[in-house]
């Protein structure tokens, strides 16, 4: 999707593409384009630096060349983020001023997190107020954190793609996000204080079914273990000895705060995902493979173990 009507120069678009890429990336630009004296510079002295050196025809160059590039690579790693693949998870998406349109989205990393703003209007359209947290898009630069909110308020009707003008997409864009659908999931507890929680599915992914689900709390009604590893991790010099369950042919849904809350059409089944549990839990459980087991707990998604529930105080055998 080509764009030819960009309202703003071509050297403050560069501005908002180039921080995408790391320093050794920008580097190889400089060389590419025969510029000197980069070498020392840190990522932020190097973006303006390849700016002020280049011609207007050669800056329009260089963004005919990266642009589609920096732009694909960000918004495939926005769609990791939306599939449950990436090492960040989206955690809470709010529509904090619906006028506006203004979108905050909240992103959780293993010990970070990261909150994207974006409000898309038809007066701003052709450069949109925009915030986030990571050093690409504090800079006004096209981060990742931005594509998923820019995914988002695409689906929820903020704009049309036909009047979207600041940068170029991919030809195969729309049909990348064509399964990806907004819907409300009730988190924590269900019962008559129910909170619902906006979450960006793609219904095409593998992992669509437990991203209804993640980062929210859960009941694993029915699951059978498969394998136990004892673990330990090393935090600041303390170490905690943990076990890593793999259970499979698995039946979980929201947790509910009373029975007759209990609704079975938001139960899904689950082929495998693996639970943790404490040193202290294992010893009391005395759990083997083989065990049928049920438990609350909190589904959370790492970079090492994929799936996982977590927050686990309590398991039986059923």
């Amino acid at each position: 999707m080509e764009n030819l009507n960009r309202t703003i120069d071509d050297r403050t678009y560069l501005k908002y593409l180039l921080p995408s890429l790391n320093v050794k990336e920008l580097k190889e630009i400089c060389r590419e384009y025969d510029i000197k004296g980069y070498s020392k510079l840190k990522k932020e002295d190097l973006i303006n630096f390849i700016i002020d050196s280049q011609s207007e025809e050669e800056i329009e160059e260089l963004i005919k060349q990266k642009e589609i590039i920096i732009i694909s690579n960000s918004i495939n790693l926005a769609l990791d983020k939306i599939n449950g693949k990436d090492r960040e998870s989206i955690v809470d998406i709010k529509i904090v001023n619906l006028e506006l349109h203004e979108v905050e989205i909240l992103f959780k990393g293993f010990n970070w997190q990261t909150t994207s703003y974006l409000s898309i209007t038809e007066g701003n359209i052709d450069n949109p107020d925009r915030d986030c947290d990571c050093n690409i898009g504090a800079n006004m630069g096209f981060c990742s954190h931005f594509w998923v909110s820019f995914i988002f308020s695409l689906k929820h009707g903020f704009f049309d793609l036909e009047n979207w003008t600041l940068t170029t997409l991919p030809k195969d864009f729309e049909n990348n996000i064509k399964s990806i659908t907004q819907q409300e999931v009730s988190i924590g507890k269900l019962g008559e204080n129910t909170k619902k929680s906006i979450k960006l599915i793609d219904e095409s992914s593998e992992y669509s079914i437990l991203m209804k689900y993640i980062n929210e709390s859960i009941t694993l009604y029915e699951g059978e273990i498969t394998e136990i590893e004892e673990k330990q991790s090393d935090f600041q010099g303390n170490i905690t000895i943990y076990f890593l369950i793999s259970i499979k042919n698995i039946r979980l849904g929201p947790r509910v705060q009373k029975k007759t809350d209990f609704n079975e059409d938001y139960l899904i089944d689950v082929k495998e995902l693996k639970i943790r549990i404490s040193e202290n839990l294992q010893n009391d459980c005395n759990l083997s493979i083989g065990d049928i087991i049920s438990l609350n707990g909190k589904l959370n998604k790492d970079n090492i173990s994929g799936f996982i529930v977590k927050n686990i105080r309590k398991v039986q055998k059923i």
